[in-house]
Formats: C-alpha cells, structure tokens, sequence
C-alpha cells in the first residue's frame, strides 16, 4: 500500500512539473511574439553595403538597442518591443542619418527598414570617404601592456592617438533652438562653418589624430586636421576671475586618483558645438574625464551643460586607441580658393 502512495505522489510530482514547463513555455512564446525587431540594409552614398554600420534604435523610454550590419549590408536590431523608434547611424565621412517615428509591430515578421546614407561635406574625397576611414581603422593596432607613469606617479596620457570612437553616446536632449539651428546649417551645407574659414573646428570633435605631451604643470593638447589645433590644460590653476572668451575654451585640470578631470568654460560665440552643427550658448561647460585604462587605450567620459541647448546634461563616453607609428605633421590652412563656390542653399 505504501508503494502505491509513492507511486502516486511520484506521478503527482511529474504532472505538475510537466504543467509548470509547459505553463512556462507559453509565457515565453507570447513573450516572444509581444516583441518584434527593424531589418534592413545600409548603403552608403552610390549603392554600396555599409558593412560593419552600427544601427541604434531609442525607442520611448530612451533605451538604446543596437545592430551591426554584416558583410553584406544587413542588419538586425532584435527584441523590440512594440512602438516608435528615432532610428540612427553615424559613419565618418558621410552625413549622420536619423529618422524618427519608426514603428515596430509586435509580430513574428521583423520591420523592414532600410538605410540610404548621404553625401556629407567631403563630398567622397578620396581618403576622407567612408572607405579612407575603415583603411584606418584597420591600421589600427593598439599595443598591449600597463599604464605608463609619470615620475611622480600619475598615469602618463602622452603619446598620439587614434580618432577616439564613441562607445557610448548617451541622450542628448537638444532644446527647440538648438535643433531649429542645426537643421538651418545643415540645410544651407553648412557653408557657414568656421571650419570653412580657417578656423578651429567643433569643440567636442577630435582627430583624425590627437598627440597628447603631458608636464607636471599642463598638458597640451593637439587635434591634427585643425587650425591652430591645439589648446593647453592647465594643472596649476583655476579658471580667471576675469572670462577670456576662447575658441577650444579656458581648460584646467585635475587628478582624481588615476583618472584626469578636465573642466572646460569660457567659449567664444562663434565656435560650433559639435560635429551634427548644434549651437551652444555662454552657459556652455564641459567636464572630461580621462582614464588611461592600459598602455593602448584612454577612454574618455564627457558631460556637457548648457540650458540653451540641452534640456539636461548629456553624458557619453569615447575610447582612443594609441597609435606609436603614428605623428601628427604640419597643418596650415591659409587660403580657401572654395569660398566663392560655397553658396548653400
């Protein structure tokens, strides 16, 4: 008799595990079926595959899902669920694409969506087209080992770098003026530039080369493809009392532990924010936070302030590989025979 009632809640026991796996198995089908996904191609400027294209989908909540196209241009961002997403790519040497509001069903057939990138201001100049940017990234090969240190024991940023990659870009949150603004420039080809002139480029961008020379009492930084492309930061002083309005701004530094705090304020009206044309105001101030993490790597996080054109501090991290083989050479721009032809729009 015992063996019977074993033999029962032994079958008890089996049923219900069974109705438990199956009871799972169906919330994950639904879950499953509840979600969806975007897929499509990249094609760069003249129908060709963007392999390696980075496809980011924001939906609602600020989330940012990610897809890498493959060799063939394709690309899948999986998992989605149902709603409006602000789909983007950003690839050098071609204009960054956004479009907003696409939508996602929640359905077991993925959203087809494809990707036509457009001709920015290089206009596929040979060696700052899309192709020239991968033949150096492919150049890259960034050596391995510690971090060096100064004499005084702090970590040492020299050395030259490669085009630090954005490895997390964060969520800015552009103010109605400053995307009524960007969209302007970017409509009239953004022949407006400074950069057109002979003057320095946005403050936030970098490269294609960056050197850094460290002292123990300032640190010089220079940008290669600028003019003059290069500012100092400071380690033994605070910014004046008195602003001296700057084109790269008033820079001063400091050490916290190992990581390198740089605040930056005091930016001339002219200057351009960022590489996307966005404006900023007298209430611009930036902090950058340097790290460098081994012998072959300095990641940098960045927040940067201003109620004029960001709703809230944007903050987004950026990695450089070392380039040892690499040096920065002379960059003189003196003479743009263009500006006669740069009419806009």
């Amino acid at each position: 008799m015992q063996e019977v009632s074993s033999t029962i809640r032994s079958l008890s026991l089996l049923c219900l595990a069974l109705g438990f796996s199956a009871l799972a198995a169906t919330a994950l089908a639904q879950t499953s079926s509840a979600r969806g996904a975007l897929t499509g191609t990249v094609r760069l400027p003249h129908g060709v595959v963007a392999a390696g294209a980075v496809v980011q989908a924001k939906g609602a909540d600020e989330t940012i899902h990610r897809g890498t196209a493959d060799a063939a241009g394709r690309y899948t961002v999986a998992d989605l669920p149902p709603g409006a997403y602000d789909v983007s790519v950003a690839i050098p040497g071609v204009r960054a694409f956004e479009q907003k509001a696409v939508q996602v069903q929640a359905s077991g057939k993925p959203t087809e969506f494809a990707i036509e990138l457009e001709e920015g201001t290089q206009l596929s100049t040979l060696g700052e087209d899309p192709r020239g940017f991968a033949a150096d990234r492919a150049r890259h090969k960034p050596p391995s080992g510690p971090t060096p240190r100064t004499a005084d024991g702090k970590p040492d940023l020299s050395g030259v770098w490669w085009q630090p990659v954005v490895t997390e870009p964060g969520n800015p949150e552009w103010t109605p003026h400053a995307q009524q603004v960007a969209a302007e420039r970017v409509a009239n080809n953004r022949k407006d530039s400074p950069q057109v002139r002979c003057l320095p480029s946005a403050v936030l961008r970098r490269g294609p080369l960056v050197q850094f020379a460290q002292s123990k009492d300032f640190i010089v930084e220079i940008t290669d493809d600028d003019s003059p492309g290069f500012h100092q930061i400071y380690l033994n002083r605070g910014h004046p009392a008195e602003p001296d309005l700057l084109w790269y701004g008033d820079s001063v530094g400091r050490w916290e532990g190992d990581t390198l705090v740089v605040d930056r304020v005091s930016f001339i009206e002219d200057v351009w924010l960022d590489a996307d044309t966005h404006p900023h105001s007298d209430k611009l101030h930036i902090v950058e936070r340097y790290t460098r993490t081994d012998l072959g790597h300095l990641e940098t996080q960045l927040t940067v302030e201003d109620p004029a054109v960001l709703a809230k501090p944007w903050t987004f991290k950026r990695v450089a590989e070392l380039a040892p083989t690499e040096s920065i050479r002379e960059f003189i721009c003196e003479n743009n025979s263009d500006l006669e032809h740069l009419v806009g729009k």
